[in-house]
């Protein structure tokens, strides 16, 4: 019996210390689990947020949405998330391409010269639809000699699709004089309904129109996109201009570079200069490089002094280069501005200008200005004078941005004056009186003895780049596609094996490395922050693009059969070469690890690749048709990461900073 009392007392220790090491235990996770450290937490939501997400490893989209975002990411992205409602204000207020805007159909009454509708039976009408949005169209009409005073082409009303159409309704019955007041059908689209109306005009044709100036004493000046080089240089254009051309070279929409150094513009100066000369120009015929931005007139007024100082009066200029980089804006600067003559500049209408490609299609032009030894040195009094007010203001602008981080204040900026203007010359001399008086210039022309030895400034038509994806895009996504302000980096750690999407129309593979201690390098994208990002698993980023293109993860572009594209998306496609950048320190005296080079997208923009000294790294680029791909050696913002903020916790981003830094 105590043999038995005793076996049953051992057994109730063992139960009660089972009991109480079960109760320990669970006490003890509970415990755990409500003392998990705030990373903790943050990398399991992290996880949580994935999931449902195969091969996803980072999607811009997801991280700004609330249901998706951590605690502490939500506390990180504050600032970011704040800039871009300010940028989404902004944008807002300008003007946006609508590919779904309606023309009103009484827009033909807004022309002064309006006939009225015409009988059906003295038109030649293709179509209801035709007919009661662009007006009637009829071949018998012989066309004008007359060129549109909007993009150049030949006024007539053949065919809808053919540049410098005017319905009958407005043509018919029209004087010369009358047509020189009128523009075409497709310029007064675009100036007040921002449509552009479709046309048939080929690259072919663009080329033909140039190559007129191959055997002319004349100035050449390419315009370059700073944004999109060396996709907006076109590869043939030294062979057009020919072997011996002198040109001037300017980089437009410098506004929109990020500045990484206070000595940046002489090192984006620096990359174009040599970019261009890779693409076959020969360094002795560039005469000059100059950075401007036709957007708010920086480096306007030193490229004239330039124009008058080096070229003079030895014959005409030619503004060439690729389509949609700026140069009827600069055509229309030049015309108010001392290299054209005062007298004319009222008599010559601007060029239309609009962000969809191919607006000018035949060549504009305004006399040159021969300006004499003494009206050189006015302009270069007024320059003087000028010039100290404009360092004062700079200086202000520059801190304000050190106290506010205000972008519009670090934004270079410039002013274009008038010099040749005589404010005491006689207006129109009275009828009444006995004096003959002098007679106003009310109309130009060619043929006048005042312009017989003129020499001429012209507006060239764009030339289609064959690397520009522009033309499969619909106007809403080219009005996306383009940043609006000065870009700030987008920063991302990237591991051999992943993949980076912008949006659906590029795609950057980190290949391998040829160091094993390597674990990740920092990449830096420079393009509009409308285009989401995307960082997957290589192995899965075809299935992943299959998967997502359609969803707001990459929504551009947008493939609908409600949208209408100019053509078929042809899909990403792989560059043919492997590029292997090798890391290396831009200034040894500053010992910072600086970008290694920039892998060019195509119209997108582009990533440029901070690698440590003398390690290689592999990468392959996507884009539509495998178009516009590059590896530029020298980066053209080499300390991106100075315009960076700190790593997101748990995440392969680093926060935006602002775009601009004041640093040596």
């Amino acid at each position: 019996m105590l043999k038995l009392n005793t076996i049953l007392r051992a057994l109730n220790k063992r139960q009660l210390s089972a009991l109480v090491y079960r109760d320990f235990s669970t006490k003890t996770e509970e415990h755990l689990s409500t003392k998990l450290s705030s990373r903790q937490k943050t990398w399991l939501e992290t996880q949580e947020r994935y999931k449902n997400y195969q091969n996803v490893i980072y999607s811009s989209y997801l991280e700004t949405q609330e249901e998706h975002m951590s605690y502490g990411l939500k506390r990180s992205m504050m600032n970011k998330l704040r800039r871009e409602r300010l940028r989404q204000q902004n944008e807002s207020k300008q003007e946006r391409l609508s590919s779904g805007t309606q023309v009103p159909k009484d827009w033909m009454e807004e022309y002064e010269h309006y006939s009225g509708p015409v009988e059906e039976e003295n038109a030649n009408v293709q179509g209801d639809e035709v007919k009661n949005t662009l007006g009637k169209a009829d071949p018998s009409i012989p066309a004008s000699k007359v060129p549109c005073n909007g993009c150049g082409a030949n006024l007539h009303c053949n065919h809808h699709t053919r540049p410098g159409f005017l319905p009958v309704e407005i043509f018919k019955g029209r004087t010369t004089k009358e047509l020189k007041t009128i523009i075409c059908q497709r310029c007064h689209f675009l100036k007040n309904y921002n449509i552009a109306l479709d046309i048939e005009v080929t690259p072919e044709s663009y080329v033909d129109t140039i190559s007129q100036i191959k055997n002319e004493f004349a100035l050449a000046i390419v315009i370059v996109d700073l944004l999109d080089f060396p996709c907006s240089i076109w590869p043939g254009m030294h062979e057009v201009l020919g072997p011996k051309r002198p040109i001037f070279v300017v980089g437009n929409k410098v506004d929109l570079l990020p500045r990484d150094s206070n000595g940046y513009l002489d090192h984006v100066k620096q990359c174009l200069k040599d970019e261009i000369i890779k693409t076959g120009f020969d360094r002795l015929n560039i005469k000059h490089v100059s950075l401007i931005s036709a957007k708010t007139g920086y480096g306007v007024e030193e490229l004239i002094t330039q124009l008058q100082k080096i070229w003079a009066y030895n014959g005409d200029v030619y503004l060439v280069g690729c389509t949609n980089v700026g140069k009827s804006s600069l055509f229309n600067i030049l015309l108010n501005s001392d290299y054209s003559r005062p007298q004319v500049s009222d008599l010559i209408p601007k060029a239309t200008t609009c962000p969809w490609p191919g607006t000018t299609l035949q060549m504009l032009k305004f006399p040159i200005y021969r300006p004499s030894e003494i009206r050189i040195f006015q302009r270069f009094k007024r320059l003087q004078s000028e010039k100290f007010a404009k360092a004062e203001m700079a200086k202000l602008r520059l801190e304000n941005a050190r106290k506010t981080g205000n972008i519009e204040d670090v934004v270079p900026m410039g002013t274009i004056g008038r010099t040749y203007v005589d404010n005491n010359a006689v207006e129109v001399a009275d009828p009444f009186s006995m004096g003959g008086g002098t007679q106003p210039i009310t109309t130009l022309s060619e043929r006048s003895k005042e312009f017989q030895q003129a020499r001429w400034l012209y507006d060239t038509p764009g030339v289609l780049h064959p690397d520009q994806i522009t033309n499969l895009l619909t106007p809403k996504e080219l009005m996306e596609l383009q940043p609006k302000q000065m870009i700030s980096p987008r920063a991302y750690r990237l591991k051999p094996g992943m993949s980076l999407f912008i949006g659906g129309l590029a795609r950057l593979d980190f290949v391998g490395c040829s160091s094993e201690k390597l674990d990740w390098i920092q990449t830096f994208l420079f393009a509009s922050f409308n285009l989401p990002t995307l960082i997957v698993k290589t192995d899965g980023a075809e299935e992943v693009y299959e998967k997502y293109l359609n969803s707001p993860l990459m929504h551009i572009p947008k493939i609908d059969e409600d949208v209408k594209r100019p053509c078929q998306w042809p899909g990403l496609q792989c560059h043919p070469q492997e590029f292997k950048v090798r890391g290396y320190i831009l200034k040894p005296k500053v010992k910072e690890l600086n970008c290694s080079a920039d892998i060019t997208l195509s119209s997108v923009g582009w990533v440029g690749l901070r690698i440590p000294v003398d390690t290689e790294c592999s990468f392959k680029a996507w884009t539509p048709g495998g178009k516009g791909i590059y590896c530029r050696d020298l980066s053209l913002i080499p300390y991106a990461e100075r315009l960076i903020g700190k790593k997101i916790r748990n995440s392969l981003a680093y926060n935006t900073s602002k775009p601009f830094i004041f640093k040596k």
